[in-house]
């Protein structure tokens, strides 16, 4: 006689590279110092990204992801014919020796912000020099460094090199740039696109790292509309260019509001500003895109969540203010506008420590029913479950009417009855919509037409933006008492 039991096999090596069966994830196209361009692969562990594709801007996002949410990611790795550069190096001190970024001796592999601290004077090619560097703007500095007799240095693993001309350095001179990464131009971003169009791993958020500019952003809304016309219900999110050194918040809110003021989307959301976060590579602490730390919050959320809900925390693990509680980096509280201009961006609320998503916009055209990239999601998850459920029906018999010509009216209540059950299992159990229905035509002609005719509709929930509360005192001894 069989006796129920319990079967449990331990399994060994699922951690790593994942199948193409891993479900709906987060895709992240990017540049990276090696890997093979085009290839969507799927990770679950840090290190495995790190071995794959070493160092630059699609690990630092993918080992966010991964560290952050506990989920997979799906990596693509850009060409990228931009090469990685430097702005000119900001000196101050007394020494003589002329600093320099040299980008023709290695290339700079990731957006950093550098600085070089002499901890010990002496003349260049003679010494003694002893120095600290920082590639996160003095946030982390490395331990004490010799230059001896050198009249360069590359800091590890990070393609920055300095140049150091004849003279002297003087002990607490400093030396500041900053570095951008090598990007992917329109062409290669899109090949990388194509290459998640055609893959097999379910996805359905990409995330496009690096500074989006106005023919990008072009190229990926072409892409995108091809994804989605492929049959993958997909939405992107990106960054315009975080500020520039120097460059003040209502100069960088008129840059790129002129940049992309004629530009829309209902499928892609355009991030502004720059935060500081912790690389959960190096632990140094980044100054990177908004988009870099949104994504992968968006893409761990269900799709009807409105990610500026305060009651789901602050985003963890990042700063937009200085030491002292000053705003450093774009606040939308503070510094309104940007919303206005259709970009997601970050805020603060008073009397409440962290910072928070002020809306989750999609640059969307006026009057566009998809503000919020919630709205974007539960529509796609709506798309899938219709698109899933009429493939199935088909080539399937229909009967028709034998004097009309028509569908026969019960066929047409029963492919309605599948599909509204569908819908409801997905949308409207939890819910992550109002409603959702899905009518078939009754005047088509099928026997000529071979097309069934539907229209379906979903009613989304709605999210209070605003509050209007009265408030004010009463005196109990003046109320009258009815007799």
């Amino acid at each position: 006689m069989t006796v129920p039991s319990l079967t449990i096999t331990q399994l060994d090596n699922a951690l790593g590279v994942l199948p193409p069966t891993a479900g709906r994830i987060l895709a992240i196209v990017g540049a990276s110092s090696t890997g093979t361009a085009n290839v969507p692969a799927a990770f679950a562990r840090v290190r495995d990204v790190v071995a794959a594709f070493g160092t630059g801007p699609l690990v630092e996002a993918a080992a966010h992801a991964i560290e952050k949410y506990g989920r997979p990611v799906l990596c693509v790795r850009t060409g990228q014919t931009t090469d990685g550069a430097a702005s000119a190096v900001t000196f101050v001190g007394t020494g003589t020796s002329a600093v320099t970024a040299d980008v023709v001796t290695t290339e700079p592999l990731d957006d950093y912000e550098v600085k070089f601290l002499v901890t010990l004077g002496g003349t260049i090619g003679t010494g003694p020099i002893s120095f600290k560097y920082s590639l996160d703007g003095g946030r982390t500095m490395s331990a004490t460094k010799s230059l001896g007799t050198a009249n360069t240095y590359t800091i590890p693993e990070s393609g920055v090199t300095i140049d150091f001309a004849a003279g002297t350095l003087v002990t607490g001179d400093v030396a500041t740039f900053r570095t951008t990464a090598p990007a992917g131009n329109a062409a290669e971003v899109g090949a990388a696109l194509d290459a998640l169009k055609l893959t097999a791993t379910d996805w359905g958020m990409v995330e496009i790292v690096g500074a989006i500019d106005a023919t990008l952003f072009d190229a990926i809304e072409t892409k995108i509309a091809s994804i989605v016309a492929s049959g993958k219900d997909v939405c992107w999110i990106g960054s315009a260019r975080i500020p520039g050194i120097g460059e003040s918040d209502a100069t960088y809110q008129a840059s790129i509001g002129g940049v992309f003021a004629s530009k829309t989307s209902t499928y892609g959301a355009l991030t502004a500003g720059a935060v500081e976060m912790t690389s959960s590579v190096s632990a140094r602490r980044y100054l990177r895109p908004v988009s870099m730390i949104v994504a992968p919050r968006e893409n761990s959320f269900s799709e009807e969540i409105n990610s500026a809900d305060i009651k789901l925390g602050p985003i963890g693990g990042i700063s937009i203010v200085d030491s002292l509680g000053n705003p450093r980096h774009h606040d939308e509280a503070k510094s309104p506008g940007l919303d206005d201009a259709r970009f997601y961006v970050l805020r603060t609320w008073e009397r409440r420590a962290g910072v928070f998503v002020n809306r989750p916009r999609l640059l969307c055209p006026t009057g566009s029913d998809f503000q919020l990239l919630a709205h974007r999601r539960v529509m796609n998850l709506a798309l899938q479950v219709l698109r899933s459920y009429f493939e199935e029906r088909l080539n399937s018999p229909i009967l028709v009417d034998r004097t009309s010509g028509f569908i026969l009216e019960s066929e047409a209540l029963a492919i309605e009855a599948g599909a509204n059950a569908r819908l409801a299992a997905v949308l409207l159990s939890k819910p992550k919509a109002s409603d959702a229905h899905c009518v078939v035509a009754r005047n088509e002609n099928l026997l000529s037409t071979k097309n069934l005719s539907a229209d379906a509709r979903v009613v989304p929930l709605a999210y209070a933006e605003s509050v209007s509360l009265g408030v004010g005192f009463t005196n109990p001894a003046l109320n009258v008492v009815a007799v």
